[in-house]
């Protein structure tokens, strides 16, 4: 059966998520971003394989989407928030940023631990 706080938890990352500006920004300019407003932020970076394998169990949350990323940021302001950032990059700028509750965080990163990548 389907958790059903895993479900609402998408739907917020769903409603949250919001398309980057037209113009194109690097990773190298969010990470200069995340250090001016964030400094104490958490940063996770995901690539490669394990980002594939990120964006497909994403994409898998409902409502079903196509989202490509090359690579997934996690920005993590502090433990006790119930949310996290994540933004997405492809094609070497920023595409999406948005809200992510950290329970759908977790099932995401377990999908990768548990590929053995």
């Amino acid at each position: 059966m389907f958790n059903l706080r895993y479900l609402a938890g998408a739907l917020v990352l769903w409603l949250s998520i919001v398309p980057a500006n037209a113009n194109c920004m690097s990773r190298e300019q969010l990470a200069a971003v995340i250090t001016q407003r964030l400094p104490e932020a958490k940063v996770i970076t995901i690539e490669g394989a394990e980002a594939k394998i990120f964006m497909a169990a994403f994409n898998r949350l409902p409502p079903a989407t196509a989202f490509a990323a090359a690579t997934v940021v996690i920005i993590d302001q502090a433990a006790g928030l119930p949310a996290v950032r994540v933004a997405f990059l492809d094609h070497g700028c920023l595409v999406r940023l948005g809200l992510m509750p950290r329970q759908v965080l977790r099932g995401l990163l377990a999908a990768i631990a548990n590929s053995g990548a």
